[in-house]
């Protein structure tokens, strides 16, 4: 988990805080307890990866042999992520579409309101 690249994920600072704590607490019972703890961090950076990578083009079959799975259990395991991910992207998309047709509706009309405004000017 070492520096971050420009292009490189932001790694969540709890999922880091707990990587450190598992690998360098004095304490076992602390680095033990730090270990379980990252285990379920991870298992959400994974879907979050999982998505990711059904966002740009990859199989299920292709996901499945990355995590060591069939196509089929990849999708059982991650599909409600990746359809989470394709809610809040085709909303996001809807939301700029519609800002897009009130500004362009609102630079029509602003257009036809000086062009009225300008045949008043000149007559």
């Amino acid at each position: 988990m070492g520096s971050q690249n420009e292009g490189a994920r932001n790694i969540p600072p709890l999922l880091v805080q707990t990587w450190l704590t598992a690998i360098s607490d004095p304490d076992p019972l602390v680095a033990l307890g730090a270990t379980r703890a990252l285990g379920a961090l991870l298992s959400t950076w994974e879907a979050k990866l999982a998505s990711e990578a059904v966002a740009s083009g990859a199989t299920w079959e292709a996901i499945g042999s990355s995590v060591g799975v069939s196509r089929q259990a990849a999708w059982e395991r991650f599909h409600h992520d990746v359809d989470e991910f394709r809610r809040q992207v085709k909303s996001a998309a809807r939301t700029l579409k519609e800002r897009q047709r009130q500004e362009w509706k609102e630079f029509r009309d602003d257009v036809k309101h000086r062009a009225l405004g300008e045949r008043r000017t000149s007559r």
